[in-house]
Formats: structure tokens, sequence, C-alpha cells
């Protein structure tokens, strides 16, 4: 090997190595590929793909603190993925089927790690700047990987692999791997891939813009007096103080949001509120999502289906859009009896106020059902609140999992993106399961909803899982300010997610780790553990308030008896949302105006009399990430109810079943379909009945 090549790459490899050494590392390693150099040729593949992985993975532990550093990672990534690609292309350094698909996985894991950065500081990061530089590396990597799925010598290449000699886990690898790559359009001819290749680069901006202006669209109410604040816990009220104006502001936020729409007594108040929280994102959305609906619609006719409803559940649990729109008809079906009861105790209530109406406004759902709760089974909310610490709740949350799974929780000491995010990991015995952050307060610019962000993928005997928990709870800057009951199942839901995510973060192979089972089975394991708050261990560790006092055993029984009124208004509004997001994608948006099918829609499935010109679908942020498939959230609820009917049998606390549970449900990640994976837990295949039994308790 030339000495100036050797020198190359040894400076490359220096600590203090630059953006241009590794530069000159990948072009001199490229010309060795290309002009098909046999003299030392293999060397300089090796120390130049070397070189690129040392650069292009994102170091969790050294966060970029800078755009002109997030953009340098971004660059560094990028080279790294186009060498291995074409690594890939040209069969390079594959002795056999197994080590070709460890390259490939090596691909995988670069292009994964730093999309997942990406997403996430472009969702959460308090720069700007740096929040603007991971949306430009989210549609670069996208791009790249858009060119792997279209790669017809990489498909072409894993198709000839005899799976005969592969294990049934690795035989499913390369199965998905294939069905992969023809949904992307790999088969299709160059003309029509390119056209492809050009939508897909649309629908991410045009999706990043969808999310951006929901993010950053924060509405305020704007209050006079404290008298307006009539029904809201003391405090609230004290953390809601007058600003230099004299105004009281209550934002669209969360924790603003969830308590005025629940307690405020000024009915018109509540109103406005709704409609500005409704509102946001409108009218750019509107635009925005026209615009999504009909790349999405393109994208599909060219790859061969109907609509993008039909792509996009090809390769779900559920199989097809007629499956989809049937479990959506049989939830609605199946809640009619606790929907009608729900509706006549919601109308009766509202008459004690109002005794000419005659039907219930979405704005006053919360309100009236707070009211009922309290009157009827003796369940406070606002009393409840005095209990929820955030700090407290977390603790909770970690001594249920400590207990429930035998692991343990340390704290992670680690670079941070802002000062209100804690580093944690999950220890079983002394083996390190996974790291995660919390990032659980509301701030300016940040995702306004609460999610599981995966941020670095777990590979056996390579790395461990890195997630973040992404919250909106209040707390932050005032501990006397509390948590809703609400918020508090919210946390539990979301900790589910990020459990699924560590536990399933040791497999081998990139495509199975982690949450990488199908898409509509991914809220099952956070929905079960959600159901440990309704018993009264778990409830009476999670709740202190301030005299040190924890929940009675009265008021765990008022919850009990409180927790199925209202669910068939609920679940009938969760299938409006499931139509509107399965419809919207299921023809061409050319045919159809959004807010008619919007009105129709919510006039057929949620029951509730629909407000006219209330824009919600500018700020459904599942119409850009889960496209037509939000009736995923009641399919896993299905799913969910049966496999924790396990645990009520059996105790909920029982320590062997909760090992079974992970062992045979969320350690496997996806490597076995979702079907088989509950089988495998339940003993046999998983039922309708519990959801229906629980529906209509």
């Amino acid at each position: 090997m030339p000495d100036v090549f050797m020198i190359k790459m040894l400076f490359c490899l220096m600590p203090n190595a630059t953006l241009l050494g590794c530069i000159n590392c990948y072009w001199e390693g490229m010309m060795t590929v290309n002009n098909k150099v046999k003299h030392d040729g293999l060397t300089a593949v090796i120390l130049s793909l070397f070189c690129s992985l040392l650069w292009a993975n994102p170091n969790i532990d050294r966060l970029p603190v800078s755009a002109a550093q997030f953009e340098s990672m971004c660059s560094m990534a990028e080279i790294g993925i186009e060498q291995q690609l074409l690594l890939l292309e040209a069969d390079g350094l594959a002795s056999s089927s197994l080590a070709y698909l460890e390259t490939h996985n090596n691909l995988l894991l670069k292009i994964n790690d730093t999309a997942k950065l990406s997403n996430l500081f472009e969702s959460v990061h308090p720069d700007s700047d740096i929040r603007n530089a991971a949306e430009v590396c989210t549609q670069k990597l996208d791009k790249l990987s858009n060119k792997i799925n279209l790669s017809k010598p990489l498909y072409e290449r894993i198709q000839k692999i005899d799976t005969a000699e592969l294990s049934s886990v690795d035989r499913f690898l390369v199965a998905g791997l294939l069905r992969n790559f023809r949904l992307s359009g790999v088969d299709k001819d160059e003309a029509t891939r390119e056209k492809i290749t050009l939508i897909q680069e649309r629908i991410v901006k045009v999706g990043q813009q969808f999310d951006k202006t929901i993010r950053d669209d924060v509405r305020y109410l704007e209050l006079d007096s404290f008298a307006q604040l009539a029904g809201l816990p003391a405090d609230y009220v004290e953390t809601h103080q007058p600003d230099d104006s004299g105004k009281i502001k209550i934002s669209t936020r969360y924790p603003d949001y969830i308590p005025f729409i629940t307690y405020a007594d000024d009915d018109r108040l509540r109103k406005q509120m709704y409609l500005l929280s409704r509102s946001r994102g409108y009218p750019e959305n509107k635009e925005h999502l026209n615009t999504l609906l009909d790349e999405r619609y393109q994208l599909a006719q060219l790859l061969g289906f109907k609509s993008y409803a039909e792509k996009i559940t090809a390769d779900k649990m559920i199989g097809s859009v007629a499956a989809a729109q049937n479990f959506i008809d049989k939830v609605a079906l199946a809640s009619t009896p606790a929907l009608q009861r729900d509706l006549r105790t919601l109308l009766k209530r509202l008459q004690r106020q109002d005794s000419n109406a005659t039907t219930v406004g979405r704005w006053q759902i919360s309100y009236l059902e707070d009211k009922i709760k309290t009157e009827k089974f003796g369940m406070d909310a606002k009393l409840l609140r005095q209990y929820f610490s955030y700090e407290h709740v977390k603790q909770g949350v970690f001594d249920l999992i400590e207990t429930l799974f035998d692991v343990q929780f340390k704290p992670w000491q680690t670079s941070v993106w802002h000062d209100s995010v804690e580093g944690w990991e999950l220890w079983d015995g002394d083996v390190l399961v996974g790291r995660f952050y919390l990032d659980m307060h509301p701030r300016q610019g940040k995702y306004q909803h609460a999610a599981m962000f995966p941020t670095q993928t777990g590979v056996k005997d390579v790395q461990v899982p890195v997630a973040t928990l992404v919250c909106n709870f209040p707390g932050l800057n005032n501990p006397a300010e509390k948590m809703e009951f609400a918020q508090v199942q919210t946390f539990l839901h979301e900790f589910g997610h990020l459990l699924h995510e560590l536990f399933a973060g040791n497999n081998r192979w990139v495509a199975h780790s982690g949450i990488a089972t199908e898409w509509d089975f991914v809220e099952a394991p956070s929905q079960m553990l959600e159901e440990w708050l309704y018993y009264k261990s778990t409830l009476q560790s999670l709740a202190l308030n301030d005299a040190g006092e924890t929940i009675s055993d009265a008021e765990f029984e008022q919850i009990q008896s409180a927790r199925s009124f209202n669910k068939g208004v609920s679940t009938r509004i969760q299938m409006f949302y499931a139509a509107l997001s399965l419809n919207f994608y299921n023809a061409d948006p050319a045919t159809f105006d959004l807010d008619e099918l919007m009105l129709t829609l919510e006039k057929k499935y949620s029951a509730v009399e629909p407000m006219a010109k209330v824009p919600f679908y500018a700020n459904f942020g599942h119409l850009n990430g889960y496209s037509a498939i939000y009736y995923t959230y009641m399919w896993s609820q299905v799913i969910a109810t049966d496999m924790f009917s396990q645990f009520e049998r059996d105790g909920v606390m029982n320590k062997a079943l909760a090992k079974r549970y992970r062992n045979k449900v969320l350690a496997p990640g996806g490597s076995k379909p979702a079907a088989e994976l509950v089988r495998d837990f339940l003993g046999r295949d998983y039922s309708f009945d519990s959801f229906a039994e629980q529906l209509n308790k």
C-alpha cells in the first residue's frame, strides 16, 4: 500500500481528525473500489470503511451542541452510508450469506442511528438552528434510505441468498427485507424509480412542515380576572398570575389546556379554549395536508396500489383496507350500548345547568364527565391532583417496573440538550439493558404531544439501545403544580413503549431490534402497562400529597367505580379519528374536501354533534406519522386487554408471568410476526372477547 495512502488513513483515525481528512479517506477508498485495484485494494477498503464508521455514528455521550457540529455529523454519516452501500452493491467483503447480511446490518445501523437522533432533535431541541439542521439531515437521510430501498443490485444480492441454510429468525429477516424492497418499488423500471425518489423527498419535506406548524403554533386564551378561573384547582390558579398587561394567559399546551377544559366553570370560555386548540396549525396545514395526501396518493399509484391506505396496510397485522374498515365498524357497533348510556347521562347532567340543552358539545364532555364522576361515583379528579407531583409519579413508575421485572434504574451521567432533561440506565443485575432520556416538560419549539423516540438502535454484542421519553407534564418550574390522573396514565403508556424498546434492544438484526414489530401492534405493550394504574398497590405508590398522605382505600374504590363511565363516548371518538385517518388516505384527494369529509365521518362515528369549521385535521399530527393507520390504537387495545387478562387471572405483580411476558412478547422485538408473539404468551390466538366485555361493563 502506498505510503501516502497510509498517512492519510492514520491521519483520519487520529482523535483530532478533520472532516477534510475523512473525506480524503473516503475518496481514496472509493477510487480503489471503482478502479478495481487488486494490489492492496482490500486493505484500502477496510481502512476507509473503518474511517467512515468512526466518524459517521452519532456519539450519544457527546451530543452535538451547535448546528455546525450537527451538520458535520450528518455529512460524515452520508459519506459512510454511501460507501457501505457501494460495497454491498459490489458484493464486497462478503464470504457468506450471513457475512453479507451482517454488512447490510451495519449499513442499517448507521443510517438508523443518525436518523433517530435527527428526528429527536428536530422535535425537541431548544436551539432553533439545531432543529433546522436536524430537519435538513432527516431529508438527506431519507433520500439515502430511499436509495437503499430502490437499489436493484442490493435487492438481487439478498434475493439470491439460500435461506435453507439459515435459522428461522434469519429466514424471517430475509423475507422481511425482500418485502420492504418490493413495497418501496425496487422492481419498477428506472424511470418509475426516479419518480418514486422525487415523490419520497417531497413527502418528507411537507411532512416536516406539517409537524413543525403544529409544534410552533401555541395559542392563548387571555382572561381579565381570577374570577374567570372559577372551578380550577388552587395549584393551577397559583401558577397562572396576570402578566405585565394584567392579562392571565392560558396556553393550548397540555398542562394549561387539559385542566382548563376539564374544570373551568365558564362554558363560554371552555368553548373558546376548545376552538383555539382544535384550530392550531390552520390555515397553513390545510395546504400542507392536501399536498401530503396528494403526494402519497401518487406514490401509491406508482407502486401499483389503488390508494396509500392500501399500500400502508399491506404489511400490517390487519392486512388490508377492507379489514381496517371492518374493524373500525366492529368496534363502533360493539360500543353502541355504552355510547347511548353515556350520552343520556351526559345530557341529563348538562340540562341541570341548561334546561334547553338538547345535545352535548365536544367542549363540554370533559367538564361533564368530571362532574358526573364526582357526583355519582365520588371520584373528584380535582382533589386527586393533590397526590400527583411529577417527581413522585416518576419514582412510583420506576418502583413498579423494578418490582415487576426485577430490574434497577440508575442515573446516567451524560450530555443533554436542555437542563430539564435527565439521563437514566436500566440494569438487569449486572447487565446493562439500555439507557434513556426523560424530556418531560413543555417549552417553546418542543413537540407538544407525548411520545417515545427511539434514539440509538440496540444490537446484540454491539451497542445497547437508547430511547427518549418526550412528554409535556407540569411541575418543572413550580413543584406545587400537579399532574392530572389522565397524565399519570399517559406517563405509564409512554413508559410501556420505552420498556418495549429497551427490552427488545438485544437482537442481532437492526430490522428486528426495539419496537420493530408490525406497526399496528406497537401500542399494545404501552396500553397494557396503563392497566397497573387501576390496582391499589400501584396507584398508592404513585400518589403522595404534600402532607405525606397517599390515596385512601375509599378514594381508590371511587376511581374503580368511575372507570367505565364515558368509555362508550371516548371509544367512538377514537373510531372517528381512525376513520378520518383511513378515509383521508383511501381515495384520490382531488375527489373530496377535507372539511366536508371530516364532518361526515365525525357525525357517523363520534355520535357527538360536530362543530362546523373546526379544522381539527390541521393539528392531528398522526395524519403525517401514522398516515392511514390510526386504527392501530384500538387494534392494539384489543390485544392488550386480552394479554392483561392473564395478569388479572394470575396476579398483577406475578414476577414469573412478567418474565414470561418480557421474554415472549417484548424481548423478541420484530424477530417474529406479532400474532406469533402473542400466541407464544397466551398459548392461543388473541380474541376480541375480553375487549368487548370491558367496553360494556
